[in-house]
């Protein structure tokens, strides 16, 4: 199931965002995987965000609220309706990310 860049529309892969893109970052691959077994709160801790922040990845209140990406232009800004769109269905649905995923894919968001 895809869900896309509230700033440039790419899409991107839950699973490939919830299992894989850690691997891309530049944490030992330990860490990488025991992040994978960390609690959704703890995923975006600062030293996580500053690790996707490293490979051009922005996140909102979970890794699959993706609000700029790699394929983001330079200098491209998030479309603010969206942003707020995503943020208050991040609040709405909580920890059920599946929820959340289906519905930023059922609305391209």
């Amino acid at each position: 199931m895809d869900v896309h860049c509230t700033t440039c529309g790419e899409p991107w892969d839950t699973y490939h965002l919830w299992h894989d893109a850690i691997f891309e970052t530049a944490l030992p691959a330990n860490d990488a995987q025991a992040w994978g077994s960390l609690p959704r709160a703890e995923k975006l801790a600062p030293r996580y965000r500053q690790e996707f922040i490293g490979i051009g990845f922005y996140f909102g209140q979970s890794v699959i609220n993706v609000i700029h990406c790699p394929a983001c232009p330079d200098g491209a800004k998030a479309n603010p309706e969206r942003l707020a769109t995503k943020a208050a269905l991040e609040t709405l649905m909580g920890d059920d990310e599946d929820c959340l995923a289906a519905t930023f894919a059922d609305y391209n968001l």
